[in-house]
């Protein structure tokens, strides 16, 4: 995504520990995009903050003056949705235990009519799903959904959508199916539902069944296979402090040269894989399984399908959570002046700072932190490292990668800042490199964290291949692009110019679709759930909080917690929240705070 970021949710009260476990390794991989967005992305204009902010009640307290910004009317058993077994009416029935914190919570319920759905892709809609147990663990049931490449010529080509289901546990009380992304973009959702019986609350899977789907191009849903093996070495490898002419002139041709490659390779699914052509996929599969309305969970860039989709399919809008969410706006507002962009980098420099600061205390809490004995040292410690690495890689010892470069260093660096519990090793690998000469630990650390393996390859699945087909998609070219800080930001943070240095636009020459929807003003009947971690350095609480100021009657809610992603991260109050939300069908108070 545009200026992506992660962090990582430290322990907080009495949460689900392997919930927690569980869904970080899913989420592991996606530190990698840190990287490769950082390496392919400028990031976005500065985050657009709402004038003002959302009211806000405290877990633990309440106040009688904040009440839900709409009161929703009693469900009826024509318009609520429907049990896909028993075709039995669902909406508006509580659980009676439900966790559901949350101030004075609201029941949702589902009133009004739905769009009919097109006749012109009549070929698709209403397509069972033919499930059979899946091969590697009959808990779960797999299939696959045909939809058209181009939604705008029905009648040509097709491509297959994976989906994964967990059967929901009771059946009896179930409200129907829930689709849940973890982002990326590009993200594996089959992966997701692997691991949904121990991310999802028992409440949550017995009411639905959980499924996940590999986006259209991703995975297993007919994957088109953007970057080689090769391109995502010289990606990784690559200098990102080019200083000379050559290396200027050739940074600059590079994107242009990849985007004709990931086009020709891919036909026309690969100039089709924006989140807009997934949302509409996500109509689909809903019709597949037999919903009126859809219900999802969406983390991090699943955020931006979800908004998408409530844009597009407003009145099928069921149970919707949106967890810790990327801004979807896409309008550049002309070009920006030099004034404005050293700005929004100092904005970026200042939080990436703070993480190194956070790293450096870190490094030295027990003992002697080999880097430095204070921030500034540490700073000066790795800046003057990847400097030497500039002029003088370092030997390594692993055949498939034998020269450690200022790259492939950057790399480790910004994966491993960006995930606190990898602290401990990349000081260890760090401590080799800077003060031995030794490459290899750090070169190790940096393949973990990019899913490459010893010999050189890459996972098949990694999404790493083909997400910059999404995200060239999705972000419409905008001065933004081609705008660089002044020298005086750059030597003023010296360690971020290099760990996160200005990029060229990776979208140069890009000839696929781009996104139609740039604004986001849907308006579902249902209350959407839109929440996040107040300290979440991947997707900040302004962008939260601007999303969900972009759909009616959405239930905002920040959580008094550090990393990315509130859901099933050890903070019980976010969990009952989500929980009571999907569950119980009850809506926060919209503002409401869960406190540390």
């Amino acid at each position: 995504m545009r200026g992506l970021r992660r962090g990582r949710v430290p322990a907080q009260g009495n949460g689900a520990g392997r919930r927690n476990h569980l869904l970080s390794r899913l989420l592991a991989p996606l530190v990698s995009v840190a990287v490769l967005a950082t390496l392919l992305l400028l990031a976005a204009a500065p985050s657009r903050v709402p004038d003002a902010a959302a009211p806000a009640t405290t877990a633990g307290t309440t106040s009688d003056s904040l009440r839900p910004t709409s009161e929703l009317s009693t469900p009826s058993a024509t318009n609520a949705p429907t049990n896909a077994r028993t075709n039995a009416p669902t909406g508006g029935r509580a659980v009676a235990d439900a966790k559901a914190p949350g101030g004075a919570t609201t029941p949702v319920t589902f009133t009004g009519p739905v769009d009919p759905e097109p006749p012109a892709l009549r070929a698709f809609y209403g397509k069972a799903v033919a499930w059979t147990p899946c091969t590697d663990d009959d808990t779960f049931d797999c299939g696959t959904v045909r939809v058209p490449v181009d939604y705008e010529q029905p009648g040509g080509a097709t491509t297959t959508v994976a989906l994964r289901r967990l059967a929901a546990s009771g059946p009896g009380s179930r409200i129907g199916s829930l689709f849940i992304n973890p982002g990326g973009p590009g993200g594996s959702g089959i992966e997701f539902a692997k691991a949904a019986p121990d991310v999802f609350d028992d409440a949550v899977r017995e009411r639905y069944d959980i499924v996940g789907f590999d986006p259209r191009g991703m995975g297993q849903s007919d994957p088109v296979h953007c970057l080689s093996d090769a391109d995502l070495d010289a990606m990784y490898a690559a200098d990102p402090t080019p200083d000379t002419p050559a290396e200027q002139a050739a940074a600059h041709r590079a994107p242009a040269a990849l985007n004709r490659k990931c086009l020709a390779q891919g036909g026309p699914l690969a100039a089709r894989m924006g989140t807009e052509f997934v949302a509409r996929d996500l109509d689909i599969l809903r019709s597949a399984v037999g919903d009126e309305r859809l219900n999802y969970y969406g983390v991090s860039y699943g955020t931006m399908i979800g908004a998408l989709y409530a844009d597009l399919f407003t009145s099928r809008v069921g149970l919707m959570v949106l967890d810790s969410a990327v801004v979807t706006d896409a309008i550049d507002g002309g070009a920006p002046s030099q004034q404005e962009v050293d700005a929004s980098a100092r904005g970026r420099a200042y939080d990436f700072d703070d993480v190194v600061d956070d790293f450096a205390t870190q490094c030295g809490a027990s003992t002697s932190c080999p880097l430095g004995t204070s921030t500034a040292a540490v700073s000066r410690s790795l800046v003057s490292f990847l400097d030497r690495l500039d002029r003088r890689p370092l030997p390594t010892g692993i055949d498939s990668l034998p020269l450690l470069t200022e790259g492939w260093a950057r790399t480790a660096i910004a994966s491993g800042l960006r995930e606190p519990s990898s602290w401990p090793g990349l000081v260890d690998a760090l401590d080799a490199a800077v003060n031995a000469d030794d490459g290899e630990a750090l070169a190790s650390f940096a393949m973990l964290l990019t899913e490459r393996t010893e010999d050189g390859t890459y996972p098949a699945t990694t999404f790493g291949r083909s997400h910059l087909l999404v995200t060239c998609s999705d972000w419409p070219a905008t001065p933004w692009q081609t705008a660089v800080p002044s020298t005086d930001v750059l030597e003023n943070h010296p360690l971020w110019a290099r760990v996160e240095p200005p990029a060229t636009d990776p979208c140069t020459g890009w000839q696929g679709v781009r996104r139609n929807t740039l604004l986001v003003a849907a308006e579902p009947a249902t209350p959407v759930l839109v929440i996040g971690n107040e300290d979440d350095r991947t997707t900040p609480i302004q962008d939260t909080q601007a999303l969900s100021g972009q759909i009616s009657r959405s239930r905002f809610v920040t959580v008094k917690a550090a990393g990315h992603g509130a859901y099933g991260n050890d903070n019980d109050c976010a969990d009952a929240v989500v929980d009571g939300y999907l569950a119980g069908q009850r809506a926060p108070e919209n503002g409401y705070v869960c406190g540390s």
